[in-house]
């Protein structure tokens, strides 16, 4: 009895383990384009905001490294898709970014930081917990936002998570300096690997594409009709 109870768990082990190897075997890249939309320059946002973003990986840090996020810069897909949106008067190119990650699940999977453009500060509340995905911000101190913070152009996370689709899910805020304006953009999108996705707000947006990395990279897949966003 006690041998025919250890075989059980013996099996019981090697499947798990199977199960487990299986579930995050495959590797994906990750291709975003982001862009801003010209014709929204002059569109109003309600006032600043600031990403409450859960913890999250910078592509350049050890961090992202040890839990097998790369940033990759070669054999991109979207190359002439930015180059037609670079040229197109409606729109302005922000960054094509790039990076290769496992394929984690709801409750393994990390967001990737998003930083880039113009840095300017902002103050928060010093309670947060009322806010869920953004939090209202003054563009100088107040005994009600007195908590300073830095934040860019395009600040926030997008976390890629595998399920029996994938799903996309974007916490973006652009802000602009200027107007003091930053407009949101919260999305879940789910979506199936290789196909051509956009994700925007009248001020920008992105253009996607998921890939498993057993797929040749830099080959024709399917994006003719669909250079820019429409």
């Amino acid at each position: 009895m006690k041998i025919h109870l250890t075989r059980i768990q013996l099996l019981l082990f090697v499947v798990t383990a199977a199960f487990s190897t299986l579930s995050h075997a495959r590797d994906y890249l990750i291709e975003v384009v982001l862009f801003e939309t010209v014709a929204g320059r002059d569109m109003a946002a309600g006032g600043l905001y600031y990403p409450k973003a859960e913890r999250s990986l910078n592509l350049n840090g050890n961090s992202a490294q040890q839990a097998g996020f790369v940033a990759v810069d070669e054999g991109l897909t979207l190359t002439e898709n930015a180059a037609s949106i670079a040229a197109s008067g409606r729109y302005k190119l922000l960054r094509h970014i790039a990076w290769r990650q496992p394929g984690l699940d709801e409750k393994s999977a990390i967001p990737v930081r998003i930083s880039l453009g113009n840095t300017s500060t902002m103050y928060l509340p010093e309670d947060l917990s009322p806010y869920e995905d953004f939090i209202p911000a003054s563009p100088a101190a107040t005994p009600e936002r007195a908590r300073e913070v830095k934040t860019s152009t395009i600040n926030g996370t997008i976390k890629v998570r595998l399920g029996r689709f994938l799903h996309m899910e974007t916490l973006l805020a652009y802000t602009d300096a200027d107007s003091q304006q930053s407009f949101r953009l919260s999305q879940s999108r789910k979506m199936r690997s290789r196909e051509l996705h956009y994700i925007d707000n009248p001020r920008f947006g992105l253009l996607t594409r998921i890939l498993p990395l057993d797929d040749t990279l830099g080959t024709d897949t399917g994006t003719e009709g669909a250079t820019t966003p429409e």
